[in-house]
């Protein structure tokens, strides 16, 4: 793999130093992070200049790997050698704020005075094993096994340990040994009972061997509570997520502990005592041992992008997309080297790491106005195979509701070619207004053209828990005729919501500012969104993290819906709901949502009194903040300024406020076409 990815996870993990370091001179200060005020940023105009915001997203990083490399420096006879290296020893917080640590016990300075809390790596156990909760030592992974790597600065736990110099290293080990009799393990603490036995195609998680505790504990949480709509994704015929995936990790460390760190960061969120460390600490390890089977330079594997994406995962859910976008351009060399568009669709792995590929590049390519990175060729092949198991499976709803998606993904896929180009300005105006007409149709024909089965009205939920609101305190009406599915149709409720997202960002992006007309039929779309929103949060039979992936078409929606104090409140309460359950908003997008809204408070909390903001939650926050500082001023020599997606949305506010009457008429129409 490319020295560029080496390079990211080493600044990913703290390996090798202040990773400022490697692009700029060390007597630079590191930058800490913003504090945003809307005092320091002009109020643009409603609509505009949004690109880059929605979801935190930034303009694309070009990573590239660094002109010099790191060296050992080895003492030589009448030479001087080097003493009091920095060590690799600090703690989690500083390592992931990217700034030095003086490791002083048991609270470093940085952290004393920022009142952060302070974690450092539990003591490294004998190299060569990884003991459990009982006591038994397990023998490295394949992928994780030291080889001929000594070069790596790290505890086979994935924790940092120090490099000394030659005359220190015996008086350092005593230290090492003080510290650690001092500083205990501390276990995560179950909201309830203990994990219990999970069963599996292959046998239960509690039958595994050599596992930790804490691992198996995580695992069993995955299971129980982790679905795919967690991930963004509309269908999981194969029960990937649920059953395969955490198989596989079971046999690769690296995968293993990327997995956990997901279960265990939204399991801190919900443990009233829950801390950063309870999940970080995976987080770190996955990223080391990730790093260290790309040193040994051995062959790629599934396991190897498997671990790739669930990382990239874990930096959406932090609002990171700077980092987000380094582990996705790895992700498609190892895909495009693993696999053609042919031999992806062969296997249910291929086929649903192409899922989770192409998620992410659609989104960013969007919304960058920059062409998707993955070619054609590779979303036609998805379409064809599901075209085909379809046909031979004509009672099958998953392959329907799989064509449907994959088709939808191809719309989105050549409007992100079509923003790209304008954008470089490849195109004429009549070429754009052509291209961009063609796919407004292929949007609506993309609607009519549903097979009956999705839209079976024996599946529509007519009886929703209103949860002690009365009619007259909702904005939105969830029990709209024709909006919400109950499974195996629930999918058709997300894949009508992204239409409605798409169609939305499609309609925005025309050659002239739009009419008076269009705006209205934007905000139907936006009323849809939200009321589908609204259907899917109060229906108590809801999938879990099915919210979750309605985020970015309420992301949308939030531009468009009437600029009026209960509609703002609605989708404030709507963004804290979000947050409290892991999807943390940058603090870009915050911003702009201040100025949308006109109330600073945004930048704090989204709502009055800090109501539902948890002291987790804002630890969390405040380090995902710090963080995505850091990881832009870290790439800012290779940011290139690009047009916006929404360059185009020059909505004026007075021409939005048109009009602010009820839209349930048009929007029913809608729903019922």
């Amino acid at each position: 793999m490319s020295d560029y990815y080496h390079h990211f996870l080493t600044s990913m993990a703290g390996v090798g130093g202040d990773p400022t370091l490697s692009q700029h001179d060390a007597s630079i200060p590191v930058q800490q992070a913003p504090v945003l005020s809307l005092g320091t940023t002009p109020m643009s105009p409603a609509y505009q200049n949004l690109g880059g915001v929605f979801n935190g997203y930034a303009e694309p990083i070009m990573f590239s790997a660094p002109k010099a490399q790191r060296s050992r420096r080895k003492s030589a006879p009448g030479l001087d050698h080097i003493k009091h290296r920095r060590t690799r020893s600090g703690c989690y917080t500083c390592r992931s704020r990217r700034v030095k640590c003086d490791e002083t016990h048991p609270v470093c300075e940085r952290c004393r005075k920022g009142n952060r809390e302070c974690v450092y790596p539990e003591p490294t156990p004998p190299k060569g094993s990884v003991k459990d909760s009982s006591g038994q030592s397990q023998q490295e992974s394949p992928t994780s096994s030291r080889g001929d790597d000594d070069d790596d600065e790290t505890g086979h736990d994935g924790s940092l340990t120090p490099i000394m110099a030659e005359d220190e290293e015996e008086e350092e080990e005593a230290e090492s040994a003080t510290m650690q009799s001092s500083t205990p393990t501390i276990p995560p603490t179950p909201l309830s009972a203990p994990a219990t036995s999970l069963s599996f195609n292959h046998g239960s998680i509690n039958d595994r061997q050599g596992l930790e505790g804490d691992v198996q504990f995580y695992l069993n949480y995955y299971c129980d509570n982790i679905t795919h709509y967690h991930y963004s994704v509309v269908n999981d015929h194969d029960n990937f997520f649920k059953e395969m995936l955490t198989e596989l990790a079971i046999q690769d460390e690296g995968l293993l502990y990327a997995v956990v760190g997901f279960a265990a960061y939204h399991y801190t969120l919900q443990s009233p005592i829950g801390e950063i460390k309870d999940f970080l600490h995976f987080y770190n390890r996955s990223v080391t041992l990730l790093l260290r089977f790309l040193k040994r330079k051995e062959r790629h594997t599934e396991m190897t992008l498997l671990t790739i994406l669930q990382l990239a995962t874990i930096e959406e859910y932090l609002g990171d997309w700077v980092n987000l976008m380094g582990h996705q351009k790895a992700a498609l060399e190892v895909l495009t080297k693993l696999y053609t568009p042919q031999t992806v669709m062969q296997t249910v792995v291929g086929r649903m790491i192409l899922t989770w590929y192409t998620r992410f590049d659609v989104f960013t390519g969007i919304m960058a106005s920059s062409e998707t990175m993955l070619p054609r060729e590779w979303f036609t092949a998805f379409v064809d195979y599901y075209e085909a198991r379809a046909a031979e499976n004509p009672n099958e709803l998953s392959y329907k509701t799989e064509v449907c998606s994959g088709r939808l993904r191809m719309i989105s896929m050549e409007m992100s070619l079509l923003f790209g180009r304008n954008a470089r300005q490849q195109m004429t105006e009549e070429e754009y207004t052509a291209e961009h007409r063609r796919l407004y149709n292929a949007l609506h024909e993309w609607k009519n053209s549903w097979d009956s089965a999705l839209v079976n009205p024996e599946f529509l939920v007519t009886d929703v828990s209103m949860n002690g609101a009365s009619d007259t305190d909702r904005i939105f009406q969830p029990l709209t005729p024709g909006l919400l599915f109950r499974p195996p149709l629930f999918a058709s409720t997300i894949l009508t919501c992204e239409w409605n997202s798409i169609t939305l960002m499609h309609g925005s992006q025309g050659t002239s500012d739009p009419s008076s007309e269009t705006l209205e039929k934007l905000r139907e779309h936006a009323y849809v969104i939200c009321q589908i929103c609204e259907a899917v949060e109060t229906w108590p039979l809801s999938p879990g993290g099915s919210l979750i992936i309605l985020q970015p078409c309420l992301g949308i929606a939030a531009l468009f819906v009437p600029q009026e104090e209960a509609y703002q409140l609605w989708i404030r309460k709507k963004f804290a709901l979000l947050e409290r359950m892991g999807y943390i908003s940058p603090g870009t997008m915050r911003l702009r949502m201040a100025e949308l809204f006109r109330d600073e408070s945004c930048l704090r909390w989204w709502l009055p009194n800090d109501e539902g903001f948890t002291s987790i939650l804002q630890s969390i926050r405040a380090f995902a903040d710090e963080r995505n500082a850091m990881a832009v001023s870290t790439q800012s020599e290779n940011l290139r300024q690009i047009r916006s997606v929404f360059s185009r949305m020059n909505i004026r506010r007075t021409a939005m406020d048109q009009g602010e009457g009820q839209l349930s008429d048009g929007v029913n129409t809608m729903l019922l076409e």
